[in-house]
């Protein structure tokens, strides 16, 4: 895959993630329960992921055990752990504390990569993750970085972090041996039994009878463009791409969320913000160079 085309890919599947954030706050602000709307965009997507991978017919599940435990670990990093550690974290924790611990994901994620899928280290990719991480960091904080919360909120933050860095890792091992369709159908259906039971535990299942059409809509939007499109893209590139490389676009999210924030509802952007959006962008193209 070229390279422009990978860029354009990701930075699609970047914007479609971080369209969640806002949305993602209006449904909670509606009093949707937040495992419960994990669960439902999860489950809305499975249709449409079981129609594509039945589609390659009988050898859709056709895959050796060592294929299913790949599903089974990708639905548990991938889906369930972290839609249940950063709903139940985020209870304990502030918002601002919460997002600077997130954007350590990338960190664990290239120390992975290094250790277990021997990629490339140059100095690019190193100072490049470190600048990108200084803004978001600075970017969240509002340039005060003021650790506040609670310890376990935040353990809860971090492990989410180091589920997806153990995610990627594995994910990147599966599309060498399997489609990207069937990874992602399979662990989606994994993860959303695991969900399925997390809001029978936590949460009231029948808050869902209570639900409007613009509720479903927004859950729909979710499942459809942060759930499907941008999975799909993201998994395409990462089969040609290296992760330590790719995962460094995950430092433009809280970029991209502000500013979808700014329109949806309301909030400001100052020239402070500016700068750090600068800072986080410069550092992901320094980890582009390959040289």
């Amino acid at each position: 895959m070229k390279k422009f085309l990978a860029i354009a890919f990701i930075l699609i599947a970047v914007i479609s993630w971080s369209l969640s954030f806002p949305l993602v706050k209006i449904l909670l602000n509606n009093n949707v329960p937040p495992i419960t709307m994990a669960m439902l965009r999860h489950l809305i997507f499975i249709p449409m992921l079981i129609f594509i991978t039945l589609r390659d017919g009988k050898t859709s599940f056709s895959h050796t055990k060592k294929a299913w435990l790949t599903f089974l670990l990708l639905g548990i990093f991938t889906i369930f752990i972290p839609n249940v550690s950063q709903n139940i974290g985020i209870q304990y924790t502030t918002a601002s504390t919460s997002s600077i611990i997130q954007s350590s994901t990338p960190i664990f994620t290239i120390i992975l990569a290094f250790i277990f899928l021997k990629e490339s280290k140059n100095f690019s990719k190193i100072i490049g993750t470190v600048i990108a991480m200084i803004g978001v960091i600075l970017l969240v904080s509002g340039g005060k970085i003021e650790i506040g919360g609670t310890t376990y909120g935040n353990i809860l933050i971090l492990i989410s972090c180091v589920s997806y860095a153990i995610s990627g890792v594995i994910l990147k091992r599966g599309l060498t041996e399997i489609k990207a369709s069937h990874l992602l159908c399979f662990e989606t259906l994994f993860g959303f039994v695991f969900l399925f039971f997390s809001t029978l535990m936590f949460e009231n299942v029948y808050t869902i009878a209570t639900f409007d059409v613009y509720t479903w809509f927004l859950i729909a939007i979710l499942a459809i463009f942060a759930s499907g499109i941008a999975a799909i893209l993201y998994y395409v590139v990462l089969i040609d791409t290296e992760l330590s490389q790719l995962i460094v676009f995950v430092y433009l999210i809280p970029l991209f969320a502000v500013v979808f924030s700014y329109f949806m509802l309301g909030e400001t952007v100052s020239l402070q913000f500016l700068f750090f959006a600068a800072l986080i962008i410069s550092g992901v193209v320094i980890a582009q160079k390959t040289k």
